[in-house]
């Protein structure tokens, strides 16, 4: 690279190899002699090109030349960087010197494309555009063949945001963020750690799941202005965690259909044993979840029980064929008399559907105590660590509870406890009590609905 000198001759300013060069003046570039810019600034007729150590030439008043530089703005919200705007999904082009320090920041912003030429092919490929919808239910993923969100979670997601979307009239399920409101599903540390597209200042969060597992309280959902709750406990427990945000208790849509009478119960002539495990951890504490020994131990249940397995959508995917589809454990659900599980939504859904739960503690009690001992008020913990439901020292216990469970159902406690979860008010109606909530803040931004 060497440095060069350039005057135009002409009274116009010319735009050069991508470089702006302004009437009657000089200017300096750092330029590759072997370059096509180089090549093209070099024969223009109205270029004069020489060493910056030419005695002609005043240096007090040599500058660095421009760039012309194309900027596209991925993010579906407007951004500003110094005196520049860039709104949703728009390209423009401006000209920067490539030591402006404000060059260097859109430089260091991810959702900008900086220099970039192909941004029509960028933008038709992940679907980039002013979408007409005022409501987006966001997978949050490029296409639904990509990594584990865009196969495991596209059922759940697909179940909770239907419920809501039935009651709104401008709404659709999206790869990725778009103009207007997005509803998200993942919590802004963990888009934020996947290198996910950035929350915006309209972006509502909308948790995955209803388990705790510290993974929605306060710090980790704090770049969300909005954020919804099935019940006062997480309304209680995000706000005792630091979440600022506003809060709307709307219920669990997931459970709409469920408890609106959409699904009916398969006869099996026994009762039916459901083991519901959340996902395995390879990390510390793997012991949070009961999978994989479940796979073996679901065999020792005697045959006169229906004992079926309902797994996690990621331990699903790991275990069938990437192209069968992945549909949430909603039949089961209904099918269970007594529930199995561990540390995931599915202990909740159980409870909130009246099913009697067994929690596998020789195997979950002791990581989940050791995990969330710094937070005593953790969901999971506290189940664990005041015996809330039914809880099985070993294997041979568990089975003893399963007769247990099926004469004496759910226990007062846990009954209680459900109930500060999801209330029996919100019942199937979280799908429209939700999109009720949503029209507010369309309203209160100046939607008109």
């Amino acid at each position: 690279m060497r440095e060069k000198a350039i005057y135009n001759k002409s009274k116009l300013p010319l735009i050069l190899g991508g470089y702006y060069f302004p009437p009657k003046e000089y200017v300096t570039i750092l330029i590759e002699e072997l370059s096509s810019q180089y090549r093209e600034i070099r024969s223009h007729k109205d270029i004069w090109f020489g060493s910056i150590d030419n005695p002609s030439i005043d240096k007090r008043k040599l500058r660095r030349a421009k760039m012309i530089v194309n900027i596209f703005n991925t993010a579906h919200f407007p951004v500003e960087i110094g005196q520049y705007k860039f709104n949703a999904f728009e390209e423009k082009q401006i000209t920067l010197s490539p030591s402006d320090s404000l060059y260097r920041e859109m430089r260091t912003k991810k959702f900008l494309r900086v220099g970039k030429q192909n941004n029509d092919l960028f933008r038709r490929e992940f679907g980039l555009k002013d979408n007409k919808k005022l409501f987006n239910f966001c997978y949050d993923v490029r296409t639904q063949s990509s990594g584990m969100n865009g196969i495991a979670y596209k059922g759940a997601i697909d179940s909770l945001a239907n419920p809501i979307i039935k009651f709104l009239s401008s709404s659709s399920l999206v790869n990725l963020p778009l103009v207007n409101l997005n509803i998200r599903f993942f919590s802004s540390k963990r888009i934020n750690e996947q290198g996910k597209v950035l929350v915006g200042p309209k972006d509502i969060f909308f948790s995955h799941g209803i388990a705790d597992k510290n993974y929605w309280i306060g710090n980790n959902i704090k770049d969300f202005k909005y954020a919804f709750a099935p019940g006062p406990a997480w309304e209680k427990r995000m706000r005792e965690t630091g979440y600022k945000g506003e809060i709307f208790v709307c219920g669990y849509t997931k459970l709409d259909s469920l408890l609106n009478g959409e699904y009916f119960k398969n006869d099996y002539q026994k009762p039916c044993i459901i083991w519901m495990p959340t996902h395995g951890y390879v990390l510390k504490d793997k012991g949070r979840s009961s999978f994989p020994e479940c796979l073996n131990l679901i065999k020792q249940i005697p045959l006169c029980y229906e004992s079926r397995l309902a797994l996690h959508p990621t331990s699903k995917m790991n275990m069938i064929s990437r192209n069968k589809k992945i549909l949430p454990t909603m039949q089961e659900l209904i099918d269970a008399d007594v529930v199995i599980a561990d540390a995931g939504s599915t202990l909740y859904e159980a409870w909130i559907l009246g099913k009697p739960v067994i929690f596998p503690d020789w195997l979950c009690k002791k990581d989940i105590l050791r995990h969330f001992k710094h937070d005593i008020n953790n969901f999971e913990y506290r189940i664990y660590n005041e015996g809330i439901g039914y809880h099985a020292k070993d294997m041979q216990h568990l089975i003893e509870l399963i007769e247990v469970a099926l004469y004496k159902g759910m226990g007062e406690r846990e009954k209680e406890f459900i109930n500060e979860i999801y209330p029996l008010e919100l019942r199937g109606k979280a799908g429209e009590t939700a999109a009720n909530q949503l029209k507010d803040i369309a309203s209160s931004l100046g939607y008109k609905i």
